[in-house]
């Protein structure tokens, strides 16, 4: 499922490599380990003492059980995770991160063999501290299942692959069958999902995480025709249109608070009087829900939750983890 990522093995040795936006024509990282190839070649391994620069990268060394391994973390008010919260408690997790870049000296007073990061626009931050930086594309992957076989990737380099290839075969199957149960499901129901920022909004396209699991659940999703690299801007005056068009209206936002149809509208009566508003309105709220951590590894209650708001009849009894209906 994973395009961004691939093993490649000669003899007992083993190297990785990570591609970006264009796929396998755009190599962004080479990690050679298990290997003959000189240090300056060599990728530390196994990895046991790391830093990571996003949040979305935890939930790999969690599902492994190195959540030791990261002594460096960046972006830690953002944590869900409560074994990641009692190490930064302890003091045996340090923030690495500023506003503008990484604390360069307290990244290297903890001395970890390597940093993952993201790779775009990040270069400058590691540099100053010369750490050896590890590229993560996991968020460039469109399947579902492809970003929950990152933690292959994780588990090639801490040691434990026969642990990650167990647990994502597991994830497979969970998702799979449950996908596959869409078929039993009555008509699709048209579904619309974008976030709101400053007065716009922006939907993913048809080619996207998003829009896959919204098919998967058993819906429609009203753009799926379009393809593009990233969000799409909706017009206000679109949106209008779709939403009493669709079914099922969902917003992704980050709100401490409880969140109502007046929240997901930013109090627009015109979107408020739109239909799939008033019956069918849901969202993911990544302020209480760990929707860009956990969540990717738990694809499958991901999409159990979607099929929930789109076909409550088939799912009994059971409270959402991710992805909520939002009630009159």
């Amino acid at each position: 499922y994973a395009e961004h990522f691939e093993l490649q093995v000669r003899g007992d040795e083993r190297r990785l490599l990570v591609f970006g936006p264009e796929g396998r024509k755009d190599t962004i990282g080479v990690y050679a380990y298990r290997t003959r190839a000189s240090s300056a070649q060599r990728t530390p391994w196994p990895l046991y003492r790391v830093g990571a620069l996003s949040t979305t990268h935890l939930p790999y060394f969690s599902a492994l059980g190195s959540e030791h391994m990261v002594v460096g973390a960046a972006h830690t008010d953002q944590l869900r995770d409560p074994t990641f919260l009692q190490a930064l408690r302890n003091g045996t997790l340090m923030e690495v991160g500023l506003p503008d870049g990484v604390d360069a000296e307290r990244l290297i007073a903890l001395t970890p063999q390597v940093v993952f990061d993201h790779p775009f626009g990040r270069k400058e931050r590691t540099s100053a501290a010369d750490v050896p930086t590890i590229e993560v594309a996991e968020y460039l992957e469109v399947h579902p299942l492809g970003r929950a076989e990152w933690i292959r990737f994780f588990g090639m380099l801490l040691g434990r692959e026969e642990q990650a290839d167990s647990i994502f075969a597991a994830i497979e199957h969970r998702y799979t069958v449950l996908r596959d149960m869409k078929q039993h499901l009555p008509d699709p129901p048209v579904v619309f999902f974008g976030s709101r920022w400053q007065g716009d909004w922006f939907a993913p396209p048809g080619n996207s995480y998003m829009a896959t699991l919204i098919s998967d659940a058993g819906g429609r999703y009203v753009l799926a025709d379009t393809v593009a690299d990233g969000n799409i801007t909706i017009p206000l005056e679109r949106v209008l249109l779709l939403g009493d068009r669709v079914d099922h209206f969902g917003v992704l936002l980050a709100d401490p608070g409880k969140v109502d149809r007046t929240v997901l509208t930013g109090g627009d009566r015109r979107l408020l009087a739109m239909k799939s508003m008033s019956s069918g309105a849901f969202v993911g709220n990544s302020t209480k829900d760990d929707l860009f951590g956990q969540a990717l590894l738990e694809p499958d209650e991901v999409l159990r939750d979607l099929r929930c708001i789109f076909h409550p009849g088939s799912c009994g009894v059971r409270a959402p983890r991710y992805f909520r209906p939002v009630l009159q």
